[in-house]
């Protein structure tokens, strides 16, 4: 019984010295709070206030009108006078575009292949003359009149924004553009069957 009670005493003390050399090993920092501190620490660091920016304020701007989203946002005398064209009834269909001047030869050269090319055309494909580059409408009226172009809607703009808003900066330019927005741009010389093939292309898209 005394060799037992003593084997016991040593291996209690064996085990006393793991756990100071387990202390040792771990380190100051991970003994040096009881878990009673520890969590009075990690309390009263969740107290503190936490600070939030202040919503930033920013001088209201002026109200000013939105930019169009398209470029058949426009209205415009039509050329013939006595109505007001909304260039919107164009938007998202297919449509080629014609713009002229009225003291372009170039343009008055054309019109004969526009009028071929007008019989021929895929149904619901319809040709709108855009008359720039001049701010006398009757000088307009005389050009359309001249080609024998009547049977064509024209627009008369007198200010050149229709233009702007198509990109376009001189006469004798056609635009095909299809009723997703894809547009084609063809200048002089355009024949009447490469129009019509165009118009065709657009029309099955």
């Amino acid at each position: 019984m005394r060799r037992a009670t003593m084997l016991g005493a040593t291996i209690g003390a064996l085990v006393l010295a793991g756990c100071a050399s387990g202390e040792a090993e771990g380190g100051d920092a991970a003994m040096s709070e009881t878990p009673m501190e520890s969590t009075a620490h990690a309390t009263a660091d969740a107290m503190e206030p936490v600070e939030t920016p202040e919503p930033e304020v920013t001088v209201a701007e002026e109200a000013s009108e939105p930019e169009p989203d398209s470029a058949f946002a426009f209205t415009a005398p039509t050329v013939m006078g006595g109505e007001t064209f909304d260039g919107a009834t164009l938007d998202d269909t297919d449509v080629i575009l014609w713009f002229w001047a009225p003291w372009c030869p170039t343009c008055v050269a054309e019109a004969p292949v526009l009028l071929d090319a007008a019989e021929r055309l895929p149904d619901g494909i319809e040709i709108v003359g855009l008359a720039g580059l001049s701010g006398d409408q009757s000088f307009m009226q005389e050009f359309v009149e001249m080609t024998g172009t009547e049977s064509f809607t024209h627009v008369a703009d007198l200010d050149g924004s229709v233009w702007r808003g198509f990109d376009v900066s001189s006469q004798a330019t056609i635009i095909v553009v299809d009723d997703s927005g894809d547009a084609y741009t063809l200048g002089a010389g355009t024949t009447a069957d490469e129009l019509v093939d165009y118009a065709e292309k657009i029309a099955a898209t």
